[in-house]
């Protein structure tokens, strides 16, 4: 069977959260977290200045979202989740550009990230873009104490290589 590139799939967007978008927001969050966030969480944390919420959106439908938090140099990632019917089609992909770029553009110089160590795919995911384990926060996930990995990319270089010479 021959696999679809991500280009051949309907036009995705990323586009900022709405409230409107919360009930497909909670629909995949309950598939894809065995302690899935609250509904009051998200609006508890949306219209927070340090927050940025996202929603990836195919065809009108949200099919993935992402949520991270900027302090001036820094970047942390909290939740990314992508609809199990639209996994393996670079939606997740799609999302960590757009994360990555926007930390560019504010001038971050580290994006932090946890994440299962039982979670492969994401692991590997994050891999691929840089991501480096620096710690583990043992027990930190509630359902089943499992511990969290912590990851950083650090863009400071990458950041000084893009800019002009003063």
């Amino acid at each position: 069977m021959a696999t679809v590139s991500s280009e051949d799939k309907a036009h995705i967007e990323i586009v900022p959260f709405h409230e409107a978008d919360l009930d497909e927001i909670m629909a995949i969050e309950d598939v894809s977290f065995s302690a899935p966030w609250s509904r009051q969480s998200y609006l508890d944390l949306a219209p927070l200045d340090t927050i940025s919420f996202f929603v990836v959106k195919q065809d009108d439908r949200v099919v993935g979202y992402m949520l991270y938090q900027t302090w001036e140099e820094e970047m942390e990632l909290h939740t990314i989740a992508v609809d199990p019917n639209h996994r393996r089609e670079g939606v997740g992909r799609r999302m960590l550009e757009y994360l990555l770029s926007d930390a560019t553009t504010r001038g971050v110089e580290r994006v932090f990230l946890q994440v299962r160590p039982s979670n492969v795919a994401a692991r590997t995911l994050y891999t691929q873009f840089g991501f480096y384990v620096i710690g583990v926060r043992h027990h930190y996930y509630r359902d089943n104490y499992e511990d969290a990995l912590v990851m950083r990319r650090d863009l400071r270089r990458e950041n000084q290589s893009h800019s002009s010479p003063l």
